[in-house]
């Protein structure tokens, strides 16, 4: 699914519910979980740096109740994952 021109492949059909996130030059930018009730995001890969994490449901939950809080929170990280990238163009320019 694509949210604010990032493209979130589902990478896991089960629990945990996660992503990898892709920009525009099929370049990997983010690294999503839902597991043990905290849904996290790290950039701009698993081992990066955590830009998002919030608790869900109870311990056992694993994967969004609904689409509603899933569109919620991957808005979220978009955001996140967008404003992170502009810092570091910004190092970088």
């Amino acid at each position: 699914m694509t949210i604010k021109g990032l493209n979130f492949v589902k990478t896991c059909g089960a629990c945990p519910e996660q992503y990898d996130v892709y920009n525009e030059n099929h370049k990997i930018v983010g690294y999503v979980r839902l597991r043990w009730g905290r849904l996290s995001c790290e950039y701009p890969d698993v081992f990066g740096e955590e830009i998002y994490s919030v608790s869900i449901g109870d311990e056992l939950t694993g994967c969004f109740e609904n689409q509603e809080d899933r569109d919620y929170h991957l808005n979220a990280i978009a955001n996140r994952i967008l404003d992170k990238i502009k810092q570091s163009e910004k190092v970088g320019a």
